[in-house]
C-alpha cells in the first residue's frame, strides 16, 4: 500500500513495488496525449514526413485525404487562420527550397551569390511555413 495525494486528501492505494505514481495523473489518462489533435493535424504531420522523406506518391494521396477531411472538419469557430492544405503547400515550398539549396551546396562549384540566394529562399519558405 502506498499513499497517493489526490483531490486534496491522502488515499491508500495498492501499487506494485517500484510503480511510478504521478501526483496529477490518474490511471485512466496515462498514455493519452495532453490534448487530442484534429484528424487533419495528424494527416498533415504524416504528409510533411512523407514529402520531406521523398515519398511523394504517398504525400500526394495524403494531401487528397487531407483536403477531404478538412472539408468535413471545418466548423464556424475554427481558430486556425490557414487551412491544413495551404500548410501542406507551404511545407512543399520549404522542402523544395531546401533541396535546391542542398543541391547547390553539394555541387561545390556554385557561385557564392547563387548559394546565398538559395539560402535566403529556404529561410523565407521556412518562415512562411512556421508562422502558419
Amino acid at each position: 500500500m502506498v499513499q497517493v495525494k489526490g483531490n486534496g486528501g491522502v488515499q491508500a492505494a495498492a501499487r506494485p513495488p517500484g510503480a511510478v505514481v504521478h501526483p496529477r495523473i490518474g490511471g485512466e489518462t496515462v498514455g493519452k496525449p495532453e490534448f487530442d489533435r484534429r484528424l487533419s493535424d495528424k494527416i498533415l504531420a504524416a504528409f510533411n514526413h512523407a514529402y520531406a522523406s521523398g515519398a511523394h506518391k504517398v504525400a500526394e494521396r495524403l494531401r487528397t485525404v487531407l483536403a477531404d477531411v478538412e472539408k468535413s472538419e471545418r466548423v464556424e469557430h475554427d481558430r486556425r487562420t490557414t487551412s491544413a492544405v495551404s500548410q501542406a503547400d507551404l511545407w512543399v515550398a520549404f522542402v523544395e527550397a531546401r533541396n535546391s539549396y542542398n543541391d547547390l551546396v553539394s555541387r561545390g562549384d556554385a557561385p557564392a551569390e547563387q548559394v546565398e540566394i538559395a539560402l535566403n529562399d529556404m529561410k523565407d519558405a521556412y518562415r512562411l511555413w512556421a508562422n502558419t
